[in-house]
């Protein structure tokens, strides 16, 4: 609702924007979204969740009315959905996917959201290996490089620990907050951020981002204690 009332307002030419959407509920009018449905696809979300045809076309459908706009970038013979992308998979499976569309003439993936924070650097090992777009979900790895004193748990909490301190370290001294901070490091590796902008606060956090900048001393600084792990969720 947000980004539809800000390209009405200020006018912005549609083909200027590349407008990418994932698709989850429809809507909540069986009640509140409990978790464990998630993955759940029998009564009462019946057609509402996975991967089925008439959930995606209708969380499409909602989209653009609720955006105002015609057609959403990143499939279907309407004219509403321009490309597709995935998200979260190894590069081996997702090749695979790529070699069977190419063999039945389907569109192809064009992009990959990959979990992908200062804690979690794993994706890296695809990005070598896949030749695309790449979008990063998960920026503050649940929030522990966002908030100053969270409860660290797991073999990773010390290094963890030691990695958020520089992280508040450098937020400090520039005067701007640890979000940014993480914001900004993706930036500076040429990612593009999915940020969750559901307040104006929200946005105005994620605008001020793209003004810190940092060196690279500094993104070295920040890497450094970085300790590879098991990636997720392959």
């Amino acid at each position: 609702m947000i980004l539809g009332e800000a390209i009405k307002h200020y006018n912005v030419p549609r083909f200027k924007l590349v407008i990418s959407k994932c698709f989850q509920f429809v809507d909540e009018d069986k009640g509140p979204i409990d978790p464990a449905t998630l993955t759940s696809n029998d009564s009462p979300r019946v057609n509402r969740v996975g991967l089925s045809r008439k959930h995606i076309l209708d969380a499409v459908d909602q989209s653009v009315e609720r955006l105002g706009t015609y057609i959403a970038d990143p499939q279907d013979g309407s004219g509403k959905v321009r490309y597709i992308g995935a998200s979260s998979m190894a590069a081996w499976g997702f090749q695979i996917l790529q070699n069977v569309a190419h063999q039945n003439g389907w569109h192809k993936f064009i992009s990959m959201q990959g979990l992908y924070s200062l804690l979690r650097r794993e994706e890296e090992r695809n990005e070598s290996l896949l030749q695309l777009h790449w979008r990063r979900w998960n920026r503050y790895s649940r929030a522990e490089v966002s908030l100053p004193k969270l409860l660290f748990r797991g073999e990773d909490q010390n290094t963890h620990r030691a990695l958020v301190d520089r992280v508040e370290e450098f937020a400090q001294r520039k005067g701007v907050e640890m979000a940014q901070i993480a914001e900004s490091w993706l930036i500076a590796k040429g990612c593009m951020p999915i940020c969750g902008l559901e307040s104006e606060e929200r946005i105005d956090q994620a605008v001020g981002a793209v003004q810190v900048k940092l060196s690279d001393e500094e993104m070295k600084y920040l890497e450094k204690l970085y300790v590879p792990k098991v990636s997720f969720p392959f």
